[in-house]
């Protein structure tokens, strides 16, 4: 089980662990939809509205426009993480994402 916690540097609570390269870049390529080898802020907002779309149902219960608020903020994400203002998350930037703010259960 994947879970996203902030962190310290290289401060891993027992029983986590991070994620493995090959993990990471499993991970990445469910992002890049067209197969460019780079996650665009369209794939990236795509990617994450699927996965809202599976939760239709708590998302109603929060507000209204709990869709619309979820997705600016996964856009606004997107615009945090792209270090280098490319408008593309490159394998970098996305590992950087994952080895700082996600860790597995063990």
């Amino acid at each position: 089980m994947a879970v996203i916690i902030s962190k310290e540097k290289n401060d891993i609570p027992q029983g986590f662990r991070n994620l493995t390269d090959d993990e990471i870049i499993n991970d990445y390529l469910t992002f890049d939809l067209d197969g460019n080898c780079r996650v665009s802020k369209n794939e990236w907002i795509l990617t994450f509205a699927a996965i809202l779309a599976k939760d239709i149902v708590s998302l109603e219960k929060e507000s209204p426009d709990c869709v619309m608020q979820k997705l600016q903020e996964i856009a606004d994400e997107f615009d945090y993480y792209d270090t280098d203002g490319s408008k593309f998350l490159e394998y970098k930037e996305y590992k950087d994402i994952m080895l700082n703010n996600v860790l597995i259960s063990i």
